[in-house]
């Protein structure tokens, strides 16, 4: 005789799927904003070597900046360029 529908989880049921609900809902809006921030103007997917030449460029720069400004030495700037070249 079926009395009705006792599916034996109880409390603990409620909770999973209240857990359920809540973690789809995060993974829902990660992706959301995830995708807004792929479709934003001006993003780009940076690779770690566009992202290492940008960085040697700018070390140039700022080596170049210095010796300009004379606060190192002709020997000191070609040993660093040297350097940053390798």
């Amino acid at each position: 005789m079926m009395m009705g529908y006792n599916w034996g989880l109880g409390w603990g049921g409620m909770l999973f799927g209240w857990l359920m609900m809540i973690g789809f809902t995060v993974a829902v809006v990660v992706l959301i904003v995830w995708l807004v921030r792929l479709s934003a103007p001006g993003a780009s997917v940076r690779t770690d070597a566009a992202s290492d030449h940008n960085q040697l460029q700018s070390a140039l720069d700022i080596l170049q900046a210095r010796y300009a400004r004379g606060e190192i030495s002709k020997e000191e700037y070609l040993d660093s360029r040297a350097t940053l070249s390798t």
